[in-house]
């Protein structure tokens, strides 16, 4: 029995605590991306002429080797059923066509419209084929990849060029720096080249549940630059504290307690990670909440165009096309286009049929 005890013993520690934190907030081992010799028992699946020793034919295909496919950490699934707050690549591929019905017209959605077009030739993901460089920015489109937001070194401060000190604590969950002079990484491992990395806190490595602290939008418009002209939907405004009444058309009876709604986020203005709890449902309060680029948008992709978390297209949100099409197995298979904390979100018993578009929750026009 105690042989028994002693192998279950070391089964759980080997799956808890830091065991399968991969990345950890900084870089991991090496051959886990890297084939220095392409050895039989670390073959690269690639390209055999893949840069850097990659185990991909190019930086996102090595991701996906271990991101590809449905839960938990994915980001790539083959039905369109992933449920983190990133969203699911799979929207962006040619299996993912439905049709939209737009003011009573039936056209064919256009996946490379549905997210960002990262290139990863192992997994069928091409360069956007419409969009030249970033809309509203000047990053080449046929360069794009998961190392163009994420830094898989896990480097803080100062870019590819050098660290600030050695990270020994994973970013995603607002710790603060350890006593002993390393600190904790950025984020999700965000590149902080052109900005310095937003602060938020995870659940977990799953990324279901999400408290947005501060730099959301500063470090999107790294690439989106123009989106911060006068014209454009402000980014850093306060959010209206109208947001806490509306629960949904017609209904304005909400409070700040339960207010939050996780299909319309917002950044609270703290800028301590350790001060956010992802699992909170309050609304504005401090007068400090703004609205990001994420409070409409997904930052992989999603079911609707530009990655918009709701349906532009329609007037009612429970007549959303892909609920309703009849030409398609997308739901059938398994496709969640509407979800929120990591489950997916039935729009008539969570707002009514008669729900409007989304921006209300701040708006209020409904």
């Amino acid at each position: 029995m105690k042989k028994i005890l002693l192998i279950l013993a070391a089964i759980l520690f080997a799956f808890s605590g830091s065991a399968l934190a991969f990345h950890g907030g900084g870089v991991a081992h090496c051959d886990g991306c890297h084939s220095m010799h392409n050895s039989a028992d670390n073959l690269r699946t690639g390209s055999a002429l893949a840069p850097s020793l990659m185990k991909g034919s190019d930086p996102s295909s090595t991701c996906l080797n271990c991101h590809n496919g449905a839960a938990r950490y994915h980001v790539n699934s083959a039905n369109g059923s992933n449920m983190n707050e990133g969203g699911d690549f799979f929207w962006i591929q040619e299996t993912a066509i439905y049709n939209v019905d737009v003011r009573g017209t039936l056209t064919p959605n256009v996946p490379s419209n549905q997210g960002h077009n990262v290139i990863a030739a192992d997994f069928s993901l091409v360069v956007d084929p419409t969009n030249v460089t970033a809309p509203g920015g000047s990053f080449p489109s046929n360069i794009l990849g998961c190392n163009s937001c994420h830094d898989p070194h896990g480097q803080v401060g100062t870019g590819t060029s050098g660290g600030s000190a050695a990270i020994s604590v994973s970013g995603s969950y607002g710790a603060a720096d350890p006593v002993d002079g390393s600190i904790h990484g950025n984020y999700r491992i965000l590149e902080d080249s052109f900005a310095p990395a937003p602060v938020a806190r995870a659940n977990s490595y799953d990324g279901k549940t999400v408290d947005y602290g501060s730099g959301m939008s500063t470090w999107c418009l790294g690439c989106h630059t123009q989106y911060s002209a006068s014209n454009m939907h402000p980014v850093a405004a306060p959010v209206p504290i109208a947001y806490n009444a509306y629960k949904a058309s017609g209904n304005f009876t909400g409070v700040v307690a339960t207010a939050k709604d996780a299909l319309v986020p917002f950044e609270r203005g703290v800028t301590d990670g350790s001060l956010l709890d992802n699992l909170s449902t309050a609304g504005v309060s401090a007068g400090t909440e703004t609205v990001m680029c994420l409070t409409c948008h997904r930052a992989h992709a999603s079911a609707f165009d530009n990655a918009l978390r709701w349906d532009p297209n329609t007037e009612f949100l429970a007549h959303s096309a892909i609920l309703n099409e009849a030409t398609t197995t997308l739901m059938a298979n398994g496709a969640v286009p509407y979800y929120a904390l990591g489950a997916p979100v039935d729009i008539v018993a969570t707002y009514g049929e008669w729900q409007r578009s989304l921006c209300n929750k701040c708006h209020m026009q409904d």
